[in-house]
């Protein structure tokens, strides 16, 4: 059951990302529990749990006949709360912070590159193995860019430009500092963008409020080369030009790394997820 909502403050994070405000959307029913919106952003929501089951693989093959679907993996922020270069930070021995969410990346088979921002002078110390060989075999691309001390915007706008010169029909945009996503999440924001009627966006959803990962399509790729500053895509999602859809998430997706407590609060639960598997 959906009903339309209005109004109330834009309640955008702090450091910014993906940030927008104004527009209309709606509440959303999800069984028995109301989901609020926390923020003004009009989108049409489509609504699917984590423990949705997996669509037919030969059938998501099917769809995906001919697409060009890119990952973004943006690595290049400049760690200023944490005072230390996140990507590098040990979640366990021989798994940095970095490393983690980019490997879940690589192993959706959508993506036919994963394009990862850094900034200049980045070691790349932190890429994971797997990432190593896929750069071998061509497959992920590390790209420096220059202008990533200047904010989010910067990195999303060169990643957007790699999915362009690769002739891409949409990028899903990752964190580097989200550790808890998983390959089946980005499966099915992917799914969701190619089903949905016209989309030009579909977001992880946190309680209706759209968050990364977000799949982008083509359309709105001239808008995301004119943000600036420490701003993101979801400046543009109450543009009435763009039409999408949020995809529901647990709420461990969204948690990232930016201070010293909360870097130990993660480890301890990435250490706690893996032992109970």
């Amino acid at each position: 059951m959906v009903k339309q909502w209005g109004g109330g403050a834009d309640k955008r994070g702090e450091d910014g990302r993906l940030g927008g405000e104004g527009g209309t959307g709606e509440i959303v029913r999800s069984g028995e529990k109301l989901v609020e919106p926390r923020e003004e952003v009009k989108l049409e929501k489509m609504v699917r749990t984590e423990k949705m089951v997996e669509s037919d693989e030969k059938a998501r093959a099917k769809r995906r006949l001919g697409k060009n679907i890119v990952g973004i993996y943006l690595a290049a922020g400049s760690s200023r709360r944490m005072g230390t270069s996140k990507q590098s930070l040990q979640m366990e021995e021989g798994i940095s912070l970095g490393g983690i969410a980019l490997v879940k990346a690589l192993k959706c088979a959508a993506f036919e590159q994963v394009v990862v921002i850094v900034r200049e002078g980045d070691t790349l110390a932190w890429l994971p193995e797997e990432a190593r060989q896929e750069r071998e075999s061509g497959r992920c691309r590390v790209v420096e860019c220059a202008e990533a001390s200047l904010g989010m915007a910067y990195s999303l706008r060169m990643g957007i430009q790699v999915a362009e010169e690769l002739a891409a029909d949409g990028a899903l945009v990752m964190l580097a500092d989200q550790p808890f996503i998983e390959t089946a999440m980005l499966d099915r924001l992917i799914d969701a963008y190619e089903t949905g009627a016209e989309y030009h966006y579909v977001a992880s959803g946190d309680k209706g409020v759209p968050k990364p990962p977000v799949m982008l399509g083509s359309g709105m790729w001239s808008a995301i080369a004119s943000l600036k500053g420490d701003v993101g895509a979801r400046a543009l999602f109450h543009m009435p030009a763009y039409r999408g859809g949020v995809v529901e998430a647990e709420e461990l997706t969204f948690m990232d790394i930016d201070t010293v407590p909360r870097y130990e609060e993660a480890k301890a639960i990435y250490k706690h997820i893996n032992t109970l598997s």
